[in-house]
């Protein structure tokens, strides 16, 4: 059974088609790279895999269960809203712009989210996010606010708060793009991390040395389409169509 499947997805903001009919498989313990132009339509796929957009079309399973699927007349179908509730615990999300609570500690922001969802006691919460903090290397900031941590650090406690949710998947929507180049490293060696472990990845990324070096399968997309799909190696170093070529050869020359 796939952790996740995605068949068939499409997209439509106005009149502009997003996702042309995206379908993705990813198993348990696996790390999915999508790489791919601004305007793609990566992080907008990313977003449907557990509804923080909806779709128009296709289907959606997450550890076999149908979170959205095609109705009689081929357009989407959600599940009821308590099982769509569940379906998403199961992701964890982290975004390019932290988005932690600027009023609460580092360890109430890890503390929040288990505690109105899961009904941790406070005392349980607590052990959780101190070993989690401890985890990415920030187990001094527990007592700080956001506005007193670097970007890099802000993006350790972002991760540190999904994985405080003990998700089954996590899912990272360019998660060092608002980093500085020097910021940038200490995330990545965090998400290395919880490879690993065998953490299931979504990595939306620009970075092309971690997917080629922690991805098992790396995604080009463009244009709303899955371009080129493999491993690492096939995608990265041989890739086969010449809109991924033009991309990667773009990239690499702009390091």
């Amino acid at each position: 059974m796939y952790m996740l499947q995605a068949s068939d997805i499409y997209k439509k903001f106005d009149r502009t088609e997003v996702l042309k009919g995206i379908s993705m498989q990813v198993m348990k313990g696996e790390v999915i790279a999508i790489i791919g132009p601004s305007g793609s339509g990566k992080s907008t796929f990313l977003r449907c895999l557990n509804r923080l957009e909806t779709v128009d079309q296709g289907q959606i399973e997450i550890e076999g269960e149908i979170l959205v699927q095609n109705g009689p007349d081929g357009k989407a179908v959600y599940s009821n809203e308590n099982d769509i509730a569940r379906m998403r615990r199961k992701m964890g999300m982290v975004f390019q712009d932290f988005n932690l609570f600027p009023h609460k500690t580092v360890l109430e922001n890890l503390m929040l989210a288990p505690m109105l969802v899961h009904q941790a006691d406070a005392g349980e919460a607590e052990s959780t996010a101190r070993v989690l903090l401890e985890k990415v290397g920030l187990s001094h900031k527990a007592g700080s606010y956001p506005f007193e941590l670097s970007g890099g650090q802000q993006q350790r406690v972002a991760i540190a708060r999904a994985l405080a949710m003990n998700p089954d998947i996590m899912c990272f929507d360019e998660p060092t793009s608002a980093l500085d180049p020097e910021l940038t490293g200490e995330v990545l060696q965090v998400m290395k991390d919880l490879a690993l472990e065998h953490m299931t990845m979504v990595v939306v990324t620009h970075e092309i040395g971690f997917a080629r070096e922690v991805a098992n399968r790396v995604i080009f997309m463009d244009e709303g389409l899955i371009v080129e799909q493999g491993s690492a190696e096939e995608v990265l170093l041989n890739p086969k169509q010449e809109r991924t070529q033009a991309f990667l050869g773009k990239v690499l020359m702009a390091r």
